[in-house]
């Protein structure tokens, strides 16, 4: 027992001695609070918790730090300090000291002084080191900062040219609002349900805005912050082809080639706060501050912002403070207050799915999750201080419209009773919770005396007009609920009220506006006038273009976050379900099919009609199966008499290809050369058509008439019942079925087609009338 005792105070003693014992590298010394320890090996107390390592040169301890600073204009930058001294230093002061001094100097520094003298900036850091380490008493010698400086912060640096022609005007807050259209606005605005927008609009000017095809909300966004048709600015699509995998991925700033209403501003030395604009990850180096849509993606969950959301680096922290905030608002009993039936189960399944935009619930709780985050960057941001130019962006006002308007008022025959009941009101909740958002952001305004835009890239059909059977999340189909007139307001000092929504424009001419009304100088090449309500101005135009060059490509993103974003836009109805995440041939380009169709549509708007075709072709030789580009090229060439032939088979590859539309486009088709006295061609069209879809009961009703009028009753009667069949509920096809019965001499199975068509619709009286004399 004795021995053991023995062997444990050994065990113990050796156990002690060696916490004093200190190992280092080789060509390193460690420094425990004011001692430094030379060698592999040396000796010092267990208790001083404070150690660190240290390179040696010469005897002597290396001192080496990075410090991330921000210049007094809110530009990042980063410092790399280093000294030598044979002085032990403690080695939390000494972090200590060279983080707060160069904090001091960096606070007194421009990011014009640090782009374009790095090298003298850096000997002036050195040699504000020097004099703070002297005043510490602390023996240094070979003291020397580095400064890295990105070069693209030369973007941040005012022109001479801009700030001279621009004046101090207003603070101005943007507030875009994706697809809000006066024809529901009014409605809400005189029931009370949005109090805070009926005020701006009465005490403002406010318009319709004219939106330009197709209305495709990168594009046009796009030409609004630049002012310049899509050609120049190209941002043609949803997405592109990443330049190093040629896959898919969500579209990005670095493909945009035309200056944005923040770059010019901050050209002008206007300080500017952007939020959540298409097409703007990675965020620009600007004179304040830019949050991508990447930091939320309203498309897709990612499990983090990828790096580059936001600018600058320093406020990424913020950002995802507000971001992690607004998720956490969005909860249960919040969501109640739109869907009281909703039980936890449900709920937790909206929290937890990668698919938001699969059903009604999932969807609303993402958008309003993403009006609450750049709901709440924005008011932060306000409340820090009005920027000169605040652009800030929600999605949601469109989103909600693709997922509810088609249970709005009144109920649609496809609606069943019990979905209208439960999501008919989710609308008016949705719009009274944005006006309460822009309650809080005029507040903002009045304190600061800014001046308040609002303006959407298009309308949205809520009501008369609205598609019957084309689901708004159908493929190719999206942006048939959109209605050429979106809105604007104008409201603030300076801005005169107007009696109604009096005035219109066009979506190009709201960099104009922007521009105007942040007291900078037109933009050459930039759409003119501004808008009518705002104040006149007369300044030189100046060539922000020259000033401009585009952001650098992201950091790869991740396969997954790029396949989870083309899943939505998929449910969303912008992308085909049948377009391959990669290109079928040979690229040369980012662009993507999606993209030259686009190209292709703008074009032919602008009258350039052979580049038009060049750009379909390359659209389909990039997706030969992409459905939307073959009938854009067969209704081109169509218009234009030009091979017919080519037309023709064009149109029914894009039947062939799930072409929502296209049955419809044929049987117009087909009218036109009938019209024309080509009756075999039409004849003929049709008879491709039904081969190629053979399903569908709008084609075999037109064949069906068209047999009528060649007296093929039994023909006819064949094809109305084949119609009858797949459309069951048609009281059309089940009359045109009697008429054919009619037409072969068989009254009462004429009679018996007609009673199951007034069943389903009485009101014919054509039919009642047959019947009554029966």
């Amino acid at each position: 027992m004795r021995r053991f005792a023995l062997v444990l105070v050994a065990i113990a003693t050796l156990v002690v001695l060696a916490s004093f014992v200190r190992i280092q590298p080789s060509g390193f010394a460690r420094v425990v609070g004011r001692r430094v320890l030379f060698g592999r090996i040396g000796i010092a107390r267990p208790w001083p918790r404070e150690s660190c390592l240290v390179p040696v040169l010469n005897n002597q301890l290396y001192i080496r730090r990075a410090v991330d600073l921000t210049a007094a204009d809110g530009s990042p930058f980063r410092a790399n300090v280093t000294f030598v001294t044979s002085q032990a230093v403690d080695c939390r002061t000494i972090t200590s000291l060279i983080s707060e001094g160069m904090t001091e100097w960096a606070g007194r520094e421009t990011t014009e002084r640090l782009v374009r003298n790095v090298r003298a900036e850096s000997d002036a850091a050195s040699d504000y080191v020097r004099a703070r380490l002297q005043r510490s008493a602390i023996a240094a010698h070979e003291v020397a900062v580095r400064l890295d400086v990105d070069p693209m912060l030369a973007r941040v640096i005012p022109q001479p040219d801009v700030v001279a022609r621009s004046s101090p005007d207003p603070p101005l807050i943007f507030i875009g609002l994706d697809g809000a259209d006066w024809q529901l606005l009014d409605d809400y605005m005189q029931s009370g349900a949005m109090p805070n927008l009926a005020r701006l609009v009465a005490e403002g000017t406010s318009g319709t805005l004219r939106t330009e095809h197709p209305p495709l909300s990168p594009l046009l966004w796009t030409t609004m912050m630049t002012g310049v048709s899509p050609l120049q600015h190209q941002i043609l699509d949803f997405v592109r082809f990443n330049p190093a995998t040629h896959v898919k991925e969500p579209i990005t700033s670095s493909e945009r080639r035309a200056p944005a209403i923040w770059n010019m501003a901050t050209n002008g030395a206007k300080r500017v706060a952007v939020f959540g604009l298409w097409a703007t990850y990675p965020a620009e180096a600007v004179r304040g501050t830019l949050v991508s849509d990447r930091l939320f993606a309203f498309l897709y969950s990612e499990e983090a912002p990828p790096p580059g959301a936001v600018y600058p680096p320093s406020r990424e922290a913020w950002a995802r403070e507000q971001l992690a905030d607004a998720q956490h608002a969005i909860d249960l009993p919040l969501m109640r207050t739109f869907l009281p039936d909703m039980s936890q189960e449900e709920f937790d399944e909206a929290v937890a799915t990668r698919n938001p935009y699969s059903n009604p619930p999932s969807a609303l709780r993402r958008i309003l999750v993403d009006t609450e985050v750049y709901r709440r960057l924005v008011q932060s941001e306000l409340q820090r201080g009005v920027p000169d130019l605040t652009v800030a962006y929600f999605e949601g006002t469109d989103t909600i419209g693709h997922t509810f308007a088609p249970f709005a008022p009144p109920r649609q025959a496809n609606i069943s009773e019990g979905d209208f009941a439960r999501y008919s009101h989710v609308p008016e909740l949705y719009f009274r919770h944005v006006d309460a958002m822009l309650g809080d952001f005029t507040r903002l305004a009045i304190a600061s005396h800014a001046r308040i835009m609002i303006a959407s890239d298009h309308g949205f059909h809520w009501k008369a007009g609205r598609p019957t059977e084309l689901s708004s999340y159908a493929t190719a189909t999206a942006a048939k609920w959109h209605r050429i007139d979106g809105i604007y307001l104008l409201w603030g000092p300076g801005i005169a009220a107007s009696n109604g929504h009096a005035f219109a424009g066009g979506v190009r001419q709201v960099c104009a506006t922007l521009l105007d009304l942040s007291g900078l100088p037109p933009g050459v090449g930039v759409k003119q006038p501004p808008l009518p309500g705002a104040p006149p101005a007369d300044r030189t135009p100046i060539d922000y273009a020259k000033f401009y060059t585009p952001a650098p490509n992201p950091v790869q993103p991740t396969t997954k976050a790029a396949s989870e974003a083309l899943a939505n836009l998929k449910a969303l109805g912008y992308i085909g379900s049948a377009e391959s995440s990669r290109p079928a041939t040979a690229i040369t380009s980012t662009k993507t099919a999606g993209a030259f169709n686009n190209e292709g549509l703008v074009l032919k708007n602008e009258g350039k009609i052979d580049a038009a075709i060049a750009a379909f072709e390359e659209a389909m030789r990039i997706d030969p199966n992409l459905a939307s580009a073959q009938w854009n090229l067969s209704d081109l060439l169509f218009q234009q008499r030009r091979d017919l032939e080519h037309s023709n088979e064009l149109l029914l590859r894009s039947l062939r290809s799930g072409l929502p539309d296209a049955s419809k486009y044929v049987i117009e088709r087909a009218i036109w050369y009938q019209r024309h006295g080509d009756a075999k061609k039409s004849l003929a069209l049709i008879d491709a058509a039904v081969g190629a879809r053979g399903n569908d009961p709008e084609l075999r009703m037109f064949r069906g008439r068209y047999r009528v009028e060649l007296h093929d009753c039994a023909g006819a009667l064949q094809e109305f019942r084949v119609a009858q069949q797949l459309k069951p509920e048609d009281p059309v096809a089940l009359a045109s079925a009697g008429l054919a019965e009619m037409c072969l001499g068989d009254r009462a199975a004429a009679a018996d087609y007609f009673r199951r068509s007034l069943a389903l619709n009485p009101n014919q009286p054509v039919l009642q009338r047959f019947l009554a004399e029966q």
